[in-house]
């Protein structure tokens, strides 16, 4: 058993390779777990990483620059480009089914910050253009082009069983007709959606804790496929074939095909500056 050494967030799954934060930057770990390899050494902070179809891109949202903006990167590591000049805040949800596109979720230009809406950018960059989906947080796509989207899907873990007006809530258009329809009432908060298949993958909290469900694109059939019972599960992202998750320090793989659920096991062997290291009578800096 590797000794747990950090706090891992944010995992988002490409294949075999997986890339989470830790310690406000990126590393690289296989799924299978291993030693994890750093990728940024960013001064800013650095959140919501979202690997390319392909596995070939990184795209992330940083403030290397003040605000939080999107930037992308070569998913072995390398130089990030900054893509968007927003100054709001904004979260990668995923990429285009081409792979030629970032998608992300912004409060930009809105009378109100809790008002976010779907944009996408090339990864050349330009101007980012507006998915006229209305309000929307997350937004996962079928092989054939369906939607299913996440509003007010923000992390449940902040907002444990909350059953007001701003819960999370899925919609769903099967047939790319333009026409969402809710696609399940449950007593709870809903974050995550994620099109698997037949299936809609999501984190809800309706029996006390978050985790993972599913159902079908119909809304029946509703089934939970993890039991964490210490800890919300948080921030989980698929590759349409692997489902990546987030509980308390660690991270999860959850394989929807085979029903196989295991704990990834990462050595992380960061030198953890900056750690402050408070004694009675001083201060030090480790």
């Amino acid at each position: 058993m590797i000794k747990q050494s950090g706090y891992y967030r944010f995992p988002t799954v490409a294949g075999n390779r997986v890339v989470f934060v830790c310690e406000d930057d990126l590393w690289s770990v296989s799924l299978e777990g291993g030693i994890a390899t750093r990728l940024t050494s960013n001064l800013g902070e650095v959140t919501h990483p979202f690997l390319s179809p392909d596995g070939t891109q990184l795209a992330f949202v940083g403030r290397e620059e003040g605000h939080l903006e999107v930037y992308v990167m070569p998913a072995d590591g390398g130089v990030a480009r900054r893509l968007t000049y927003l100054a709001a805040d904004s979260s990668v949800v995923g990429w285009s089914q081409d792979g030629t596109s970032i998608i992300f979720a912004s409060n930009t230009a809105q009378a109100f910050n809790r008002i976010y809406k779907l944009y996408k950018i090339n990864t050349e960059g330009g101007f980012p253009e507006n998915l006229p989906l209305g309000l929307a947080h997350h937004i996962s796509y079928s092989a054939n082009g369906g939607r299913v989207l996440g509003r007010n899907t923000n992390d449940i873990a902040r907002w444990k069983r909350y059953r007001g007006g701003r819960a999370g809530v899925l919609w769903i258009d099967v047939q790319q007709t333009g026409i969402f329809q809710k696609l399940i009432n449950l007593p709870g908060n809903l974050a995550s959606p994620m099109w698997i298949k037949d299936r809609i993958y999501f984190i809800s909290d309706h029996e006390g804790i978050g985790n993972i469900h599913s159902c079908t694109t119909n809304g029946l059939d509703l089934k939970q496929h993890t039991n964490s019972r210490d800890y919300y599960v948080r921030n989980a992202t698929t590759d349409s074939k692997s489902i990546v998750y987030q509980a308390g320090a660690e991270l999860f793989y959850f394989n929807p095909a085979t029903e196989e659920h295991q704990q990834i096991q990462i050595d992380f062997r960061s030198p953890q500056m900056g750690i402050i290291v408070i004694l009675p009578t001083m201060a030090w800096v480790c």
